[in-house]
């Protein structure tokens, strides 16, 4: 088997045999789930270490036979999809160690690598056939977390975020066979690689790259495309809403990046100031929405909704700063706003409760959990030192220089988050506790749940101190979109 094919089929194998350990005990199913998340874990970052070595200009590729209509089995890695991968494999095996003393069987631990298995085929594939059914692939893993072992409205949420996503995937579908039609059109030969399809990209209509802008515009989310979002996280369970907002959302910027742009890139320029004013409403939109949320978890989601908005906005200034912007702030809000799901979910593990009016004075109670809190906030609202301020600074830098009013759109958007994060943090860990507080029952954290938010928390340090490794492993990655 070859190394590129290894990433997406080793958690599918990985679910596969957590299927077949549950009929042995739920302790089976999940340590085998620890095992090839392990596993799937190092293989991904030897991958990208060996991108790294090469700062970035390495790209990995595979082929295989081509069968009807041009449909061909081709994958490949630079370090945009390397990544990506790579935080798929990260967050699947944190997921994992999150859930570790949850009462759930092997499905649970099965569906978490089936996803993790999708999710690296997506950003694997270089044929559009594959890139689509891969893309729907991890509708079906993810509709079951949300469905199975969610909150209270769990189907309903789940439902809505299949109907939603899946629409979204139809619109992208005719933009896909938009391309590969006109392609046999001009040239007379069937091909869904991109790289063939790059050099026919003169004869593709312009209703295609709407199509897929569309269907990536659902998965990111745009507002107002985003209405699905709130609902699926609030219901996933947590770890279900790490994979979602760390990973799943990354989905829409990447076929923006690997897709929509490179394939039109004159009409992608043209459309900068509708999408990307789409873009800086969303980071407005998101924050002011998140400032009127009672609810963690879906103040978190809203949130998510803002940050997604500022890799529209760098990706479409097509400028080397606005881009690398885009793609580290994919890297950057995966890892900040997983660690927030991750500690409203420890909470709601000791209380069943979420919202802000539950609690009260847990600094005094739980003071790793209040560090912890405060350190990953401080991250996802862009303090200097941390991550998402490379990620938010660069991405704005990029808008300036393409069309300065996106900025300033932008720019409110940052001024905001400030304004729901901290409130919600000092009410939960400092303000007084009201009728009905949940306080009392909050323990602090675990030794387990302690090292994992040490490793998310280290990351974010290294990477607002010394972000030039990773943007040398995207810029090659890159370098042919700028304008």
């Amino acid at each position: 088997m070859t190394p590129l094919t290894l990433l997406w089929v080793l958690p599918a194998a990985g679910a596969l045999a957590c299927g077949a350990g549950g009929l042995a005990g739920r302790r089976v199913a999940r340590g085998l789930a620890l095992l090839f998340a392990t596993a799937h874990l190092a293989a991904t970052a030897l991958v990208f270490s060996a991108l790294l070595k090469t700062g970035g200009v390495g790209f990995y590729a595979e082929s295989g036979p081509t069968w009807a209509y041009g449909i061909s089995y081709s994958l490949a890695a630079d370090g945009l999809s390397a990544s990506l991968i790579v935080l798929t494999a990260f967050l699947t095996f944190i997921c994992v160690v999150a859930s570790w003393e949850l009462e759930v069987g092997a499905g649970y631990w099965a569906a978490f690598l089936a996803l993790s298995s999708a999710l690296c085929g997506v950003f694997l594939a270089r044929d559009l056939f594959f890139f689509y059914a891969f893309w729907e692939a991890t509708l079906i893993p993810m509709f079951f977390i949300i469905g199975l072992w969610g909150s209270e409205n769990r189907r309903k949420a789940a439902v809505k975020f299949f109907l939603f996503t899946f629409a979204g995937s139809v619109f992208m579908l005719l933009g896909i066979l938009a391309l590969v039609t006109a392609k046999h059109a001009a040239g007379g030969v069937w091909s869904w690689d991109l790289a063939v399809l790059d050099s026919a990209k003169s004869s593709f209509p312009a209703w295609a790259f709407w199509g897929l802008v569309a269907g990536f515009a659902v998965k990111i989310p745009l507002a107002p495309l985003h209405t699905w979002l709130p609902d699926a996280h609030t219901e996933a369970p947590a770890a279900g809403s790490v994979m979602l907002a760390g990973v799943m959302l990354k989905m829409g910027v990447y076929g923006l990046l690997r897709v929509a742009i490179p394939l039109f890139p004159e009409l992608s320029w043209e459309a900068l100031p509708l999408i990307g004013g789409l873009a800086a409403f969303s980071t407005v939109y998101g924050a002011l929405c998140a400032m009127a949320q009672g609810d963690l978890k879906r103040l978190i989601a809203y949130s998510s909704v803002a940050h997604l908005g500022f890799c529209v906005l760098g990706a479409f200034s097509r400028s080397p700063q606005g881009l690398a912007g885009a793609s580290l702030q994919m890297l950057n809000h995966g890892i900040t706003t997983g660690a927030l799901f991750l500690l409203v979910g420890f909470l709601y593990e000791r209380t069943h409760k979420r919202g802000l009016a539950d609690f009260g004075g847990l600094a005094a109670r739980a003071p790793w959990l209040t560090f912890f809190f405060g350190f990953s906030t401080l991250a996802s609202i862009g303090l200097p030192g941390l991550n998402g301020f490379v990620g938010e600074f660069l991405a704005l830098f990029g808008a300036a220089t393409a069309l300065p009013a996106l900025a300033i759109g932008g720019a409110v958007g940052v001024t905001l988050a400030p304004a729901y994060a901290l409130p919600a943090f000092q009410a939960v860990f400092w303000g007084p506790e009201g009728p009905g507080s949940k306080s009392a029952e909050v323990t602090d954290l675990t030794l387990r749940e302690k090292s994992i938010l040490w490793t998310l928390c280290a990351l974010m340090l290294w990477i607002g101190l010394r972000p030039t490794p990773w943007l040398a492993a995207l810029e090659p990655s890159l370098r042919g979109l700028a304008r």
